[in-house]
């Protein structure tokens, strides 16, 4: 090597050493004191060994009067490629040891430039967010906005194309905030993560984590720490696609598929008031009774996650009667309606698991638009090509039986327990529609138990499906009625023969979903 490029290198590794030293030893020790890794820490947990290969490295603030105050190296951000289980990513760190993690310029059009490389080359993106937001400048105010606004574009621009995960391990404020929304999952550190627009914070919860998972439901998943947050992630991934494009992997599977369970016999109460968790059925008929589920605290009337069955990546949507009798409210129709999309971009088949008394009725509940929230829910599943198998476990009332793949909305198959009902709303309800006159003179006579069941029981015959299954098309349909031990088996048939489905939607340049 000639002695002229001794000057070139020397100058390099002075800059790569003043990036590993970050905000400096001072701002490292406060990271570490809050319990919180450094941004390359968390980028050396997260992928395989020796694969982060580093872009952007040189970068600093252009602002002569701002950089000699205080370093910028890297502009607080590490970014570039690395592997994940074998698999090419793109990813991006932000640095809280510099600048307080804030967004500079230079930041801005960094991870805006990966965004677009991830998207191009049809590689997921990850974004690790530790940020108290836009950058404040003495000379002109803030960061500028160009660099911000093409970010968020380049991330709109992907959706749907690759899959963007965000971890959120420290605060996220400002417009930087839309980001981790944008992205199609969010894991937060319960302890450190923190995600807020702007404006007046009324609680010691507000912007907190538990507030995203239970209140705006913005947050997909809770973790205890850092290093938790990485497991998850990884976790996480083993699920998803390299991009729209390419099918989802199938692994090899220990657990037989052909596997029956009586215990699934005895999930289901006897009394049809009584509630039960869905979560059990879930349990025992995934592979290895695996599940990674999604949304967990928000809205737990529907349980939305990620499975295999027989190898095979399989999302889950289930109405779970132990919440609120498993009811479609307005949180619920979003939580579905989010997760049915991201299944359809993907290719990945929708299980479809439905006990729900339909669209709760009433003034509190058309004041929160169940109606938009619900029609939301119909345009995307009927515009769902990805694979679509239903199982009606008990009862598929009202809307809620379309809104869920039932009848003519045209799953690739759908299966009902012999439990199954199928009706325009609640057999309890008609009885009390139609005898409304005998019921109240039996309740003078203090008959009116004895009454109501008179009435209920014919009712419950005619919309069970065992008398539905009888009119194949007119009705409410099924392909078949199945013994619920079988449930795994049926699945895994229904999968395999799906795997090179094709449905053909009608040419259209978008379509326009309801407010």
């Amino acid at each position: 090597m000639g002695k002229w490029m001794n000057g070139f290198l020397d100058k390099l590794t002075v800059c790569q050493q003043a990036n590993l030293l970050g905000g400096g030893e001072i701002r490292m020790k406060i990271q570490k004191e809050l319990g919180k890794l450094t941004a390359r820490e968390r980028i050396d947990s997260l992928v395989d060994a020796g694969s982060f290969k580093e872009l952007g490295s040189l970068v600093r603030d252009f602002d002569p009067l701002f950089t000699n105050t205080k370093p910028t190296p890297a502009d607080g951000v590490v970014m570039g490629t690395a592997k994940i289980a074998n698999r090419s990513v793109m990813l991006y760190s932000m640095d809280y040891t510099v600048m307080s993690g804030s967004l500079g310029d230079q930041a801005a059009w960094k991870i805006a430039e990966l965004v677009e490389m991830a998207g191009q080359n049809n590689i997921p993106l990850i974004g690790i967010i530790d940020s108290l937001g836009e950058r404040i400048k003495f000379k002109d105010g803030s960061v500028g906005l160009d660099g911000v606004a093409h970010l968020i574009k380049n991330y709109c621009k992907y959706s749907g194309i690759i899959p963007r995960i965000t971890l959120l391990l420290g605060p996220c404020t400002g417009l930087m905030a839309q980001i981790p929304v944008l992205s199609d999952f969010l894991i937060m550190n319960k302890k450190t993560g923190f995600l807020w627009l702007g404006g007046e914070i009324v609680s010691k919860k507000s912007g907190k984590p538990e507030f995203h998972m239970e209140k705006s439901g913005q947050c997909d998943i809770l973790a205890d720490d850092d290093f938790d947050a990485i497991e998850k992630t990884k976790e996480l991934f083993a699920f998803l696609p390299q991009n729209c494009w390419e099918k989802n992997s199938v692994i090899k599977c220990d657990d037989d598929p052909k596997r029956s369970e009586e215990a699934l016999l005895d999930i289901m109460p006897d009394n049809p008031k009584m509630t039960y968790d869905s979560h059990e059925i879930i349990e025992l008929i995934t592979d290895n009774g695996d599940f990674f589920e999604l949304k967990e605290e928000y809205a737990p009337n529907i349980i939305t996650g990620f499975c295999r069955f027989d190898g095979i990546v399989v999302g889950i949507v289930a109405s779970n009667p132990d919440e609120l009798g498993g009811i479609m409210e307005p949180n619920s129709s979003d939580k579905y309606d989010r997760f049915i999309n991201f299944l359809d971009a993907f290719s990945i088949p929708l299980l479809t698991l439905v006990d729900t008394t339909a669209f709760p009725p009433g003034d509190k509940w058309e004041r929160l638009g169940v109606i938009r929230h619900g029609a939301k829910n119909l345009h995307s599943y009927a515009n769902l090509t990805c694979p679509k198998i239903t199982i009606v476990l008990r009862r598929a009332y009202g809307g809620s039986n379309i809104v869920l793949g039932c009848a003519k909305m045209n799953p690739d198959f759908i299966f009902g327990w012999p439990s199954a009902e199928f009706a325009p709303t609640g057999p309890e309800t008609i009885v009390h529609a139609i005898f409304h006159k005998e019921l109240a003179k039996a309740k003078e006579e203090g008959r009116f138990d004895e009454v109501f069941n008179m009435y209920l029981s014919p009712i419950k015959e005619y919309f069970s499906v065992l008398t539905m299954g009888t009119v194949f098309t007119t009705y409410y349909t099924v392909h078949e009625v199945i013994d619920p031990r079988k449930t795994r088996l049926r699945v895994i048939d229904a999968l395999h023969a799906t795997l090179n489905k094709k449905e053909i939607l009608p040419e259209r340049k978008r379509f326009i979903k309801p407010a």
